[in-house]
């Protein structure tokens, strides 16, 4: 009984231990997929910033930092963000999600005939830079989780690999070799028996 239980729980470390290597394949798969997906949210990201400063001096440049600011100060507003948590292939994931943030001139605050066009243009592209940094948030955390259970995966993997499997085959060696010394002394014993018997 102790061979089959040494034996079984081994069998059981070696699949846990295959299943986790294919778990840490798919994360590493998806790892690499979402990577790409950053690294192009990122260049997004960067346009939108370049495109909002370059409208930002531009504007300055026109109306003046007094002008900006109150145009600033009559658009502020608080913008909704909303973190769920999901989970992806058993990896529990934060999403962010906001709505729309490009407001049309008329939703700023301040009248669109008293403001100038590199004023508006400036305050449409900060939004649109805005909804790019949102878009890409959820991925950059999703994929730093999955880097966490990357390592994570791969810890388990070495403790099963280089901890139990060797001692769970090292409890099977003994048990087996207990088993069969037990075996030889009992046939010595067969053997002294029979010999007495037909004595």
């Amino acid at each position: 009984m102790g061979l089959l239980e040494a034996r079984a729980r081994l069998g059981i470390a070696t699949k846990g231990a295959r299943l986790l290597r294919s778990k840490r394949e798919v994360l590493a798969g998806e790892f690499f997929r979402l990577m790409r997906e950053v690294m192009q949210g990122r260049e997004r990201l960067d346009a939108a910033l370049l495109e909002a400063a370059r409208a930002l001096a531009v504007a300055s440049a026109r109306e003046g930092a007094a002008a900006l600011g109150s145009l600033g100060a009559a658009g502020e507003r608080e913008i909704p963000v909303e973190v769920t948590h999901r989970r992806v292939w058993g990896v529990p994931v934060p999403r962010i999600e906001s709505p729309r943030l490009v407001r049309p001139a008329t939703a700023r605050g301040a009248s669109p005939a008293g403001t100038a066009l590199s004023a508006q243009e400036a305050a449409r592209r900060h939004e649109e830079a805005l909804e790019v940094l949102l878009s890409i948030a959820s991925r950059e955390l999703y994929l730093r989780r999955l880097g966490e259970e990357i390592q994570d995966t791969s810890r388990r993997i070495n403790a099963l690999e280089q901890l139990l499997v060797p001692r769970l085959g090292r409890e099977a060696t003994r048990v087996e070799a207990a088993l069969e010394e037990r075996a030889r002394e009992d046939a010595v014993r067969l053997k002294r028996f029979r010999g007495r018997r037909r004595g």
